[in-house]
């Protein structure tokens, strides 16, 4: 019965044309917390783990924000040698 009445009213609200659900995006913290691990990972001085407990977050976290701003992750520098 519970259920029913719980579809019944999701039902309603969308019907109303209510959005449903978790809203998109990052809040000013979450955005703020994106941009400074951004930096400090693009610097390349601290580890995963030293930025996000630095930022009071988990890595799973800051990989996420990372990957929204369009960073990549794990990529490692080409150094070409020549040999004579």
């Amino acid at each position: 019965m519970i259920r029913e009445r719980t579809l019944a009213g999701l039902a309603s609200a969308r019907r109303r044309g209510q959005l449903l659900g978790r809203r998109k995006g990052l809040s000013k913290a979450g955005e703020q917390k994106a941009r400074i691990g951004e930096s400090l990972y693009k610097e390349g001085k601290y580890s995963v783990e030293q930025i996000a407990r630095e930022l009071h977050i988990s890595k799973t976290t800051l990989y996420k924000y990372l990957r929204q701003r369009g960073v990549e992750i794990g990529a490692s520098v080409e150094i070409s040698v020549t040999t004579t």
